[in-house]
């Protein structure tokens, strides 16, 4: 892995962002399958354990469901780096 100079700039998008984008991605794709796609993976993750993975995963089907005219909230809560 190269390691930028300190004259590149590099985005690292927070969970909320990358929350949007993956749910952005998901409607592209899937269409209006998109929110039961990703709220089945949340629950498969919580039936696995994986809180932290079902708290993600429902926060990207919030945010499918979410008409695309709304203001953005914070969705986890926090602003943390994927």
């Amino acid at each position: 892995m190269r390691i930028p100079s300190q004259d590149e700039a590099i985005w690292l998008p927070t969970q909320d962002e990358a929350v949007l984008m993956y749910a952005q991605f998901l409607k592209s794709r899937h269409g209006a399958a998109a929110s039961k796609l990703a709220r089945k993976k949340a629950q498969t993750l919580q039936d696995k354990g994986d809180l932290e993975g079902q708290k993600i995963w429902t926060a990207i089907a919030d945010a499918v469901d979410r008409p695309s005219g709304w203001p953005q909230p914070c969705l986890l809560g926090r602003n943390r780096a994927a």
